[in-house]
């Protein structure tokens, strides 16, 4: 096995073993307003604004986040993707923003948060606040039914399909020094 293909699991790994703890994950979409720039310098911008959406949506989680142990604090991966085309019309349809690259992942949600309410509801509470920097058209929040190594794959299918490198997967939190940021 590769070394690629043994970093993909390890973070596949990652997100059962957040499951087996009773942790409730969700596929988290977002798409992006029209940007200018390099393809670089449009990831970079994603990778910012969805650490400030985790940041944001930490904290109706977690009371304080930076004391909180990383391991019962929400989890995020996740990573730039474009969609895939069946087929030709569907493409001519399809997403026209960033020459369709946005940003997909799975966010986690510890057993134990401040709130009763889960991911979706919590986000189509604070949109305007999740909107406000202007960048994103939506965020599309759908509860993992799948396995949770099924949803983590496909939230990694990028790195799979080798358009980006491991090294452009987003975890958050990363550590606690980020938090406060």
């Amino acid at each position: 096995m590769s070394e690629h293909r043994e970093l993909v699991n390890a973070y596949i790994q990652m997100v059962e073993e957040r499951c087996e703890l009773g942790f409730e994950g969700s596929l988290l979409t977002f798409m992006f307003k029209d940007m200018k720039g390099s393809e670089a310098s449009q990831k970079e911008r994603m990778i910012k604004e969805v650490d400030r959406i985790f940041r944001l949506l930490l904290t109706r989680f977690i009371k304080r986040p930076e004391k909180t142990p990383l391991m019962q604090m929400p989890f995020f991966l996740g990573c730039v993707d474009w969609p895939v085309h069946k087929n030709v019309r569907k493409a001519i349809g399809g997403i026209a923003n960033n020459d369709g690259m946005h940003f997909g992942g799975i966010y986690m949600l510890p057993p134990v948060t401040r709130t009763a309410m889960n991911l979706e509801d919590v986000v189509a509470r604070t949109n305007r606040e999740i909107m406000r920097s202007g960048m994103l058209t939506h965020i599309h929040v759908k509860p993992m039914l799948k396995t949770p190594r099924k949803a983590a794959g496909y939230a990694l299918k990028s790195v799979d399909r080798f358009r980006i490198g491991s090294a452009e997967i987003l975890i958050l939190p990363r550590h606690h020094s980020e938090i406060q940021r």
